[in-house]
């Protein structure tokens, strides 16, 4: 049995949107800290700006499923859950130090990116460090989806417009018959045909 959900499919729509521009956000919020055992760090996300462009809203329609994905680089999922152990190659933490504009050493001071040797040294000890203790968690998925699950607490309001826009395919499909706008369904007795 299947039914016209306009109303609802666009209701997920625009939520799996909102949620997908509420995710974007929450890549480059520069105000997101995270607890170091060393010290906590305030910064965003983001370094090159490609886990923010590689977020996406993937549609599937089938003859009875909608599916709404958000899919971006895989190792969003690590840094919003973290891991116990990461291992990262050199060449691309120093590429990574190189996009953080404003990168800052432990010390709080800003490293000249011209200075390869400090940058190599920085690289190892990231490197050492995740591999040893991996990556802290963010949440800034989690958190969003968490908050964002309370917003399909009202799905059934567009599902119950579905229904009322649809209610006369519903009650055929379910053995009504509609005659002037009055539907009927006929019921058959069946009686005991062992009258022993």
């Amino acid at each position: 049995m299947s039914f016209k959900l306009e109303n609802t499919e666009k209701y997920l729509r625009q939520y799996t949107e909102s949620l997908l521009d509420n995710a974007i956000v929450e890549v480059a919020r520069k105000d997101r800290t995270r607890y170091y055992p060393s010290r906590p760090v305030t910064t965003n996300i983001t370094s090159s700006g490609s886990l923010q462009e590689s977020l996406k809203l993937k549609e599937k329609k089938g003859t009875s499923v909608l599916e709404l994905n958000i899919e971006g680089n895989s190792y969003a999922e690590q840094i919003d859950e973290g891991t116990s152990s990461t291992e990262v190659s050199k060449d691309k933490l120093i590429q990574w130090i190189k996009n953080k504009r404003g990168f800052k050493d432990l010390n709080g001071k800003l490293v000249n990116l011209s200075d390869t040797a400090k940058i190599n040294r920085i690289a190892t000890v990231i490197s050492k460090s995740l591999k040893l203790k991996g990556i802290y968690p963010t949440r800034f998925l989690s958190d969003l989806v968490e908050t964002k699950l309370k917003e399909l607490n009202s799905i059934d309001k567009p599902i119950v417009l579905d229904i009322e826009q649809d209610i006369d395919n519903v009650l055929n499909k379910l053995g009504y018959k509609k005659t002037n706008n009055t539907f009927t369904i006929q019921t058959k007795r069946i009686s005991n045909v062992n009258n022993n």
